[in-house]
């Protein structure tokens, strides 16, 4: 019986270790990289923070996630196997601090001494097309399919107003804020522009204008009167975009791919970025330093985070999940500093100070470096003060230090239909939030004074803490007020501007690591996989369904979808700001 036990189990160890052997031979084969090889980069549909795991990643196959892109241009700048770069730019949607990210990679994998070229098959079709040029311009050499366009159009702001609809609905909206500037509520309460909301949107239209001159400008060495005139004139068909050079080159992908294979009169292999950037099969095993990346994505709300219907992004941040993100990266000894990768434009208050309280103490006892992707505004820059550096993209919206809160009356709305409703209660304020009557004037300055106030009070003693700075200070760059990440680096609210690989190198040299030595990167909170998707709410890919145009909704589905979840009457640090690019 013993004897066959023991031959049972050494058949089982010679199973075990050809099963070994065959992985590891497979994972060889898999990422063995020829010399002379070209990573092919193929930026499409949104442009994510990160890669869904597993089964979920098949179904966003039409997405790009930006910590692919990174590691891959990272990675291949140090890689002497890796001759250059192809960014095959083909439908993106991203913000513009993101093609700022990107346009900053390729530059930075350039500077290695490697080759890069771009192929775009057209910078706009119905719709600005300033981003997706951009990055392809980054690349130094740019190709354009011959019937695409260059639409460097500007830059541009569009807000909602819907108070003559609430009216005509029947519904009295009641809301108060914190903040001149801190105007969200404005998609209810207002029929135009009010003054501070359009000084506001001129400042940032104006800086984000000047930044899509002077990048274009440094790209392609021409003059930035020369550049805003081609503006004034896009969209420009590709002849004469190609006269104006703003490209190199007219051809078809295929034909720029055949040329890219014979790049400088060698023959090169071309390699997908994603699949340069897979893991080991025993790259797990490892040990060593690490330095965690905690996602801070999408509105903030308290609890489990869940899918968000009627956003533009479907991302939505949980402060459970953030919580035990910080937490997990906190107790693990192998984690040297952490990396908080913010691209949010607030939320939830209470789930924002919860969120940064964790933050904060995780900063007590490694470093934390914030990382301002899109946005890092309202409850985004509360949750972003607990780190030791700030870093922003110059368009990174951010600040919007300021709170708002209130409900609606439906009771006209009702009354349209013949309802009635009748209440009895106890208590001078029971009502206060209840969608069936106004706020006294009691309760209205118990909102402002003590709801709003108070909040409004506490983030601007955190602010003033994180950035050294006294309240009065503070209040001079809040008040609710949005700024571009170059803007606010002028107003002291961040440390520097740059991207998340500068954030990485800030955090390095804060936990004492040599900047140039390539450390192990722990992704949290761990993304869910399609069943517990599905449980939680989410599913992905629904972030594109509304397209170019479906973005001028995101303030007003945001505020409403917060309106919703605390049953008509809301607390919140919310930016509304949809930048059109």
């Amino acid at each position: 019986m013993i004897r066959k036990f023991l031959r049972w189990i050494g058949r089982a160890l010679i199973t075990v270790v050809v099963l070994v052997l065959i992985a590891a031979i497979s994972d060889f084969y898999q990422h063995r990289v020829p010399a002379g090889s070209v990573l092919e980069i193929r930026l499409t549909g949104p442009v994510v923070e990160r890669e869904s795991p597993g089964v979920l990643g098949l179904l966003t196959a039409h997405q790009t996630p930006l910590n692919l892109v990174r590691r891959a241009l990272y990675r291949g700048a140090r890689d002497s196997r890796i001759a250059g770069v192809a960014v095959k730019v083909i439908d993106p949607e991203m913000d513009f601090a993101q093609a700022q990210e990107i346009a900053a990679m390729v530059a930075a994998f350039r500077a290695r001494g490697k080759w890069a070229a771009a192929y775009i098959e057209t910078a706009g079709e119905g719709e600005p097309g300033n981003l997706p040029y951009i990055v392809a311009a980054s690349a130094g050499e740019v190709s354009l399919m011959p019937e695409g366009e260059i639409g460097v159009v500007g830059v541009g702001l569009r807000e909602m107003f819907g108070r003559g609809t609430l009216d005509w609905l029947g519904i009295r909206p009641e809301f108060a804020a914190i903040g001149k500037y801190k105007r969200a509520a404005d998609v209810f309460m207002e029929k135009d522009f009010t003054p501070p909301a359009r000084e506001e949107d001129e400042a940032l239209v104006t800086d984000l204008y000047d930044q899509l001159v002077g990048t274009i400008a440094s790209q392609r060495h021409l003059d930035p009167a020369s550049v805003r005139a081609l503006i004034d004139q896009a969209p420009l068909p590709a002849s004469q975009s190609l006269k104006a050079h703003l490209v190199d080159r007219l051809e078809y992908e295929d034909e720029f791919t055949n040329r890219i294979e014979e790049y400088g009169g060698a023959h090169h292999y071309r390699l997908d970025y994603a699949d340069y950037t897979r893991p080991r099969i025993f790259a797990g095993l490892g040990g060593g330093d690490r330095i965690a990346v905690i996602y801070g994505l999408g509105s903030i709300e308290r609890g489990q985070a869940g899918f968000d219907p009627l956003s533009q992004s479907s991302d939505a941040m949980g402060s459970d999940e953030m919580v035990k993100a910080f937490k997990e990266a906190r107790e693990n000894d192998s984690v040297r500093a952490v990396v908080f990768r913010i691209n949010s434009p607030g939320g939830s208050a209470i789930a924002s100070e919860l969120i940064r309280r964790e933050a904060e103490i995780t900063a007590s006892r490694k470093p934390v470096v914030i990382s301002m992707s899109g946005y890092g505004a309202s409850g985004g820059y509360w949750i972003a003060t607990a780190g030791q550096k700030m870093i922003a993209e110059p368009a990174t919206i951010t600040g919007s230090i300021g709170v708002l809160g209130g409900k609606f009356n439906i009771t006209p709305a009702a009354q349209k239909i013949y309802m009635n409703t009748g209440s009895i209660v106890r208590g001078a304020n029971f009502e206060m939030f209840d969608l069936y009557s106004d706020f006294t004037p009691a309760q209205m300055k118990l909102l402002q004074e003590q709801e709003l106030g108070g909040t409004y009070q506490h983030f601007i003693k955190i602010v003033a803490a994180a950035r050294h700075m006294s309240v009065e200070q503070v209040e001079q760059v809040a008040q609710g007020r949005v700024w571009t990440g170059r803007q606010a680096l002028d107003a002291k609210l961040v440390d520097s501007l740059g991207g998340f690989d500068d954030a990485l190198d800030a955090a390095k040299a804060l936990a004492r690591i040599p900047v140039e030595e390539e450390v192990r990167i722990a992704e949290l909170p761990v993304a869910p996989g399609l069943l517990e998707s599905l449980f939680m709410g989410r599913f992905p890919g629904a972030s594109s369904m509304l397209g170019y145009a479906g973005r001028a909704f995101d303030p007003l589905a945001s505020a409403i979808r917060a309106a919703i979840k605390g049953h008509g009457a809301f607390l919140a640090a919310y930016c509304p700001v949809i930048a059109t690019m």
